[in-house]
């Protein structure tokens, strides 16, 4: 019987969180940037810890279209958001590479440092998000729905980041842009708030596809090529 992705995303989270555990473990022993120096068992389970991180990245930039479609299904409808002056992303002034093209010019402790400040950088803002939407009108419990998966799922992504770094000799990188939204949504005019949340969804996509561009580059490199 073949699995739903719900299936398969739950059994590799679970897998993530297993090698999160075993590697934290070996974490004094083994913190080194060379891959030659490393135990044979922990740099596989370091290959399968960047895969499954990767995965998961994508599994996040796919339900978060879905979340903006069904958003602006439910709440845009007729309004040409798409059409308006888009808003600022907050995280637009991290100077990070645009392309996969460029992103393959990086080195990779250079991208996983970019990814997790993209990921310090939505903390606060997911919250926000899950949050506010119950004050929407109608019935947003869907949209709610989705946006608690996927904040979870931005948990995941970011605890097998911080336990790569950690595992390459990299420090945390606790860089990230702050988010100050918050009035917007919670604004009295619904045309505002609903514009500022289909613009926040819209950021959390573009920075979500980011992410998993630069993990799937970080693989490449540091798995495919075996460049640490």
């Amino acid at each position: 019987m073949l699995l739903s992705l719900t299936q398969i995303f739950s059994s590799r989270a679970s897998s993530l969180l297993f090698l999160v555990s075993y590697l934290l473990l070996w974490e004094n022993v083994y913190s080194t940037s060379t891959c030659a120096e490393r135990n044979a068992t922990i740099q596989d389970s370091l290959e399968k810890l960047l895969q499954l991180t990767t995965f998961i990245s994508h599994v996040v930039s796919s339900e978060t279209a879905k979340l903006l479609t069904e958003f602006n299904n439910q709440y845009a409808h007729g309004k040409r958001y798409n059409e308006r002056i888009p808003g600022t992303c907050h995280t637009a002034l991290f100077d990070t590479p645009v392309n996969k093209e460029q992103s393959l010019g990086s080195n990779p402790k250079t991208l996983l440092k970019f990814v997790h400040s993209l990921l310090n950088s939505w903390t606060n803002a997911l919250n926000h998000l899950v949050n506010e939407m119950s004050a929407m009108q109608g019935d947003p419990s869907s949209l709610i729905s989705k946006a608690r998966e996927i904040q979870a799922k931005f948990h995941e992504i970011t605890t097998g980041v911080q336990t790569t770094l950690s595992m390459i000799g990299e420090r945390d990188n606790e860089t990230y842009l702050a988010w100050s939204g918050l009035s917007s949504l919670q604004s009295s005019n619904e045309d505002v708030r609903c514009f500022s949340f289909h613009t926040m969804i819209r950021c959390l996509l573009r920075d979500s596809r980011k992410i998993n561009t630069y993990l799937e580059v970080i693989k490449y490199k540091m798995v495919d090529q075996n460049n640490c």
